[in-house]
């Protein structure tokens, strides 16, 4: 049955407060009906009305509450046995799409925020915003039409500090800090606390020169955050022990250059920027070895960020801002830090102590 459209209202004026679907209809000049339909792009509205409706809402600054109109969509298409249950995007910028999923990291914020969502009343769908066959404007289309106000951006990859995404009408939190652009809230480990704790845990199994290897792109990343605690660690101590960065351009180049800088500065200790076994293991075994990235039931010693609490404590930001339909850039955009653990392991047993071998032997 098609929706019947009224004519003569007059426009809106001197509005103060959330705009009301109502008030949009008043101001177009349709019912209230009609905005809700022409808001969801049925097609039981002419494309020229829902145009001029459309309009007219963006005029008055009205915003649809996602949670009320995903829990209306669902009550129309819910069977008895189902459950009401909003969506929240996963927003990926890998290529290929799937390639997130070779990072452990990454795998563990997913899961974390996936068990978070569910605890929350939502599901968590993934969206890739690099699938060649998508097209930015065609994937804001689809996540609109699906309901789909939150976004939860996983960490970029590679030298990508920039998502290609419009945020205009969605609540967005990044996991991590590697999206400079455009600016979001973020939640992310505490990477100035980690390299200050190894620092002083280095220092409180004996060892004294302290040397710290990490890559300039993976710092730039970062917002030289590890460097920074490393730095100021140093600072609290004599200038004697205060040992220059070993920072080559990538990680690959730090096995290249390595050893020689282990021997002009004289190093008991390195901490790494990585948990790369291979390339840590190229330091002399009478050097103890650090690792601001370590996973459980790893025999490294360093820093286990907290993946887990970071993936909930992002979609727990995330519902907050729908709930307060904070959409768009934030004004003061919040980087939210999860602080990690020191474990102890096997490849920094202790000053003037030989490590275990990080490899096994061929």
């Amino acid at each position: 049955m098609p929706v019947k459209i009224k004519r003569g209202s007059k426009p809106v004026n001197g509005l103060s407060g959330p705009i009301s679907m109502q008030q949009v209809a008043e101001h177009a000049g349709v019912s209230r009906s009609a905005v809700s339909l022409a808001l969801q792009h049925h097609p039981s509205i002419p494309a020229s009305t829902r145009d001029r409706i459309r309009a007219a809402a963006q005029e008055l600054g009205y915003r649809p509450n996602p949670l009320v109109t995903a829990l209306m969509r669902s009550r129309r298409t819910v069977t008895h046995a189902s459950t009401v249950r909003a969506s929240l995007g996963f927003l990926t910028a890998d290529a290929p799409t799937d390639r997130w999923r070779d990072a452990t990291t990454h795998r563990n914020f997913y899961a974390a925020a996936t068990t978070r969502a569910v605890e929350r009343g939502f599901s968590l769908e993934e969206f890739s915003a690099s699938d060649p066959q998508m097209r930015p404007e065609r994937l804001i289309d689809l996540l609109q039409a699906r309901g789909i106000h939150g976004i939860l951006v996983a960490p970029l990859t590679g030298q990508k500090n920039t998502l290609p995404f419009n945020l205009t009408g969605f609540s967005v939190v990044g996991l991590g800090t590697s999206v400079q652009a455009p600016e979001i809230d973020r939640v992310a480990d505490d990477h100035f606390y980690a390299a200050h704790l190894a620092y002083n845990q280095a220092r409180g199994l004996g060892y004294r020169r302290i040397g710290f290897a990490l890559a300039a792109d993976i710092s730039r990343r970062l917002e030289h955050r590890w460097l920074s605690g490393y730095l100021v660690a140093q600072q609290q101590h004599s200038p004697r022990t205060r040992i220059q960065v070993f920072m080559p351009e990538t990680r690959e180049e730090i096995p290249l250059g390595l050893n020689a800088w282990i021997a002009r500065h004289r190093l008991d200790a390195v901490i790494f920027a990585l948990r790369d076994q291979k390339k840590m293991s190229c330091a002399p075994v009478g050097t103890g070895l650090i690792s601001l990235s370590v996973h459980d039931n790893s025999h490294i010693t360093g820093i286990r960020q907290d993946e887990f609490r970071i993936g909930a404590e992002a979609i727990d930001l995330l519902v907050e801002k729908l709930q307060r339909w904070d959409t768009g850039s934030p004004r003061s955009p919040r980087l939210q830090l999860v602080r990690g653990v020191w474990c102890a392991g096997q490849s920094a047993p202790g000053a003037g102590l030989s490590r275990q071998a990080l490899l096994p032997e061929k």
